[in-house]
């Protein structure tokens, strides 16, 4: 069942929030690594999979087009955050010893950005269009299989775009590869302990907005995203 494009969503406007609050959550945790028997992860990978599952929950939903727009969105919010924090850190630095820290810490904030605007708009539009084509091949069958294949895609797509860019200046080319590898492996693993609860909230969302949406001779460009079909699926 199909509801009209402009029809509105009670739990739309949150998966936005939701998302865009994970989003600048990560980035702030960025440069945090956690060693794990000899394993370094970001700490931000381990909170992001929850990102991806929101995004997935959205496309499987409500459609390619909307889930498109919420990453745009949180591309907007994103950048916002960055570009203020980095100015912030830069500015009167010697102040005090706060902003010393500051400085110190976030001063290569903008980093973080430039691998924002490459890697999220491909990692998530990479994401959204595996579900939504999958969705179409498998006829709405075998979630398990369009939630990993998506998401293992999307994050390798994520981890090869953003963290050589971000991370390149503080750590090596080895240390670099341990983070992306097992980073990527655990991006993984947590994706497939989520996939319970993903399964469990789409059946519940779609009962809640009676709604499954199939993203039937829609156009893929992402620019058109906040423009309307003229003819509905």
């Amino acid at each position: 069942m199909c509801k009209p494009s402009h029809q509105e969503y009670k739990l739309y406007d949150l998966f936005a929030g939701l998302m865009v609050t994970i989003m600048i959550t990560c980035d702030t945790l960025v440069y945090k690594i956690i060693d794990f028997y000899g394993f370094k992860l970001t700490a931000s990978g381990i909170i992001f999979s929850m990102c991806y599952l929101i995004s997935t929950i959205t496309t499987e939903v409500y459609g390619y087009k909307k889930g498109v727009r919420i990453i745009w969105i949180m591309l907007l919010c994103q950048t916002f955050y960055v570009v203020a924090i980095n100015s912030a850190a830069i500015v009167q630095r010697h102040n005090n010893e706060v902003a010393g820290h500051y400085h110190e810490l976030f001063h290569e904030f903008w980093r973080v950005m430039v691998g924002t605007w490459i890697s999220v708009p491909a990692s998530y539009f990479c994401n959204s269009f595996v579900i939504s084509k999958l969705k179409i091949f498998f006829l709405g069958r075998l979630f398990i299989i369009r939630y990993m294949v998506s998401a293992m895609t999307a994050q390798a797509v994520l981890l090869i775009t953003a963290y050589p860019i971000s991370l390149s200046g503080k750590y090596s080319f080895g240390e670099l590869l341990n983070i992306l590898a097992s980073t990527w492996s655990y991006k993984v693993l947590i994706s497939f302990i989520l996939f319970p609860i993903g399964i469990y909230l789409v059946g519940v969302v779609k009962k809640y907005e009676k709604t499954d949406f199939y993203d039937w001779g829609i156009s893929y460009n992402p620019l058109k995203a906040f423009s309307e079909d003229k003819k509905l699926n």
